[in-house]
């Protein structure tokens, strides 16, 4: 019985095998320079601070919807006007400075910017008074908080609301009108002040205790840090990418929270109601140790709802993807996704000093699947591609392959940009450098894609990236359209169309198409034997 078994298995291969002979055999993708090519580009933002990490979306109208990673700020209420002349003010040459300001909400300090023309050892005297009636008045009663400060160049002085508060972030200012004095200066202790204060404030500058015009470079707080590294932006273009609206800040970190320090390396996508945004931050403030983040909301410049870890919202973000490797490497985040049916495949960089691609996926039928998330394997080992960075992953409907696109020797003259194909998006194959001319120094690229982060060749596709040389962070954003290998692409899909037919066509042994009506022993590709 064993061998009468054996020799019937025996036959359905071979039939298998020559039926699969007897039909075209699939167009396999061997080099990038067979896939696409990256035409001539433009500009898209000119370098004062850095734009890199690009994600698009475009949308059904043909409008493009972009994000990218852009350089941080200062939290806090600002009262003074930052489009205005800036200049330093020497504390020593007019004794003191100070300013009264209305706060209209609660705080927990208030925070005042000072240099010391690149000096590292310089001290002041900051004091925190409640404001009645005028500055001398102020000044007679017995202060809230003073205490004397060793100064750096360009540091934020804080003042609480008293010692106990310095201690305790539950202790803050009660809405209302306060004055702070910066006295007692070393040489060179200074303070930036700007030529008009803020359109929405109502605060008064002095100077030994007389009012001047404008107003210092003073913020109020909450807990937590004073200044941000990095948050995404936000524009959208609706001519192919030629010109964009203004610049917004799509999400912001929240201050007293893990993501405080930095909300970076966007990475959007759409399902249902929301977009979701995924983004790296770190609560070491060496910039390594880096986790993933994620939000979602039903505008694609917020307001955002940032996963809690049980759900969404609140103030206590908390990591998707939680880095566990050495904590002294640059660890994760840097997010593609592409959404498979109702399934979102999340694919993200894992750096333990050498730089990797992992997947991990969910299911989106649940609101709450940050919860699901499961993680498959890494996909994507750069080793053998010197300093690689992330990899921005789409889903080519057309080849029914992920392509996935990365920078290698970022940063510098030789740089170009690698590309990667797969059939799963799991087991992926590197097919070389991508064809044309790119900019050099480019790093930080990202491909077009709709909000499910699939490819459609129908529509114009782009690949986008970071580029410079020579000063750090001062980099231009680079916009390139691809054109694809037609003729190959014709093939794949002929190849695609051709299987789809095989898969459900049956065969005899002999490997033989049959007709639905005739009798015998069945094949059907890929699938199982019948008989009829």
């Amino acid at each position: 019985m064993k061998k009468v078994r054996n020799n019937i298995w025996s036959a359905v291969l071979t039939a298998a095998l020559l039926s699969l002979s007897q039909h075209p055999a699939a167009q396999t993708i061997t080099k990038s320079d067979n896939l696409m090519t990256a035409t001539e580009g433009w500009d898209i933002y000119k370098a004062g601070t850095y734009r890199y990490g690009p994600c698009f979306i475009q949308n059904d109208d043909g409008s493009i919807d972009a994000w990218f990673a852009a350089a941080g700020g200062t939290y806090g209420k600002q009262y003074y006007k930052a489009s205005t002349t800036q200049s330093p003010v020497q504390i020593k040459t007019v004794t003191n400075v100070g300013q009264m300001f209305q706060a209209k909400e609660s705080f927990y300090r208030v925070s005042v910017c000072c240099p010391t023309w690149n000096s590292a050892d310089e001290k002041v005297t900051i004091t925190i008074y409640p404001w009645l009636a005028s500055y001398y008045t102020s000044i007679r009663q017995t202060p809230l908080y003073t205490k004397e400060i060793a100064m750096t160049d360009n540091m934020w002085i804080d003042g609480f609301y008293s010692e106990e508060a310095a201690q305790d972030t539950s202790i803050r200012f009660p809405a209302g009108r306060y004055l702070w004095v910066l006295s007692s200066p070393s040489e060179h202790a200074g303070v930036w002040k700007y030529s008009s204060k803020a359109t929405d404030v109502t605060c008064t500058a002095f100077q030994n205790g007389t009012s001047v015009a404008g107003s210092y470079m003073m913020i109020t707080q909450e807990a937590g840090a004073s200044t941000y590294w990095d948050a995404p932006t936000y524009q959208r273009s609706t001519n192919g990418g030629r010109t964009w609206t203004k610049e917004v800040t799509a999400l912001m970190p929240t201050q007293g929270s893990r993501d405080e320090l930095s909300a970076c390396d966007p990475g959007v996508f759409r399902f249902g109601d929301y977009y979701y945004l995924g983004y790296t931050s770190t609560e070491n403030t060496a910039g390594i140790d880096n986790h993933l983040y994620l939000a979602r909301s039903t505008k694609p410049t917020g307001p955002w709802e940032k996963w809690n870890g049980n759900g969404w919202g609140g103030r206590k973000p908390q990591p998707i993807v939680e880095y566990t490797g050495p904590h002294t490497a640059w660890g994760c985040g840097e997010p593609s996704f592409v959404v498979m049916d109702s399934t979102v495949y999340v694919y993200y960089t894992w750096d333990t000093g050498s730089v990797t691609t992992r997947l991990s996926r969910a299911s989106l039928k649940n609101e709450n699947w940050p919860a699901e998330l499961k993680y498959v394997r890494t996909v994507i080992t750069k080793s053998q591609y010197p300093a690689s960075d992330h990899s921005d992953v789409k889903f080519c409907d057309d080849i029914q392959q992920f392509i996935a696109v990365h920078t290698s020797k970022r940063m510098t003259s030789d740089a170009y940009i690698n590309v990667w194909i797969s059939k799963d998006g799991v087991s992926f194959k590197n097919i070389g450098k991508l064809s044309g001319t790119t900019q050099p120094g480019l790093h930080n690229c990202g491909i077009s894609g709709d909000a499910h982060g699939h490819m459609q060749l129908s529509r114009p596709q782009f690949i986008a990236y970071a580029y410079g040389i020579g000063t750090w962070g001062k980099w231009n954003t680079f916009l390139q359209p691809l054109t694809f290998n037609e003729e190959l692409i014709t093939l794949v899909k002929q190849h695609l169309r051709q299987e789809t037919s095989d898969a459900e066509a049956d065969y005899d042994l002999s490997g033989r198409r049959m007709n639905p009506t005739e009798k015998g022993i069945h094949i059907r590709q890929g699938k199982k034997i019948l008989v009829k």
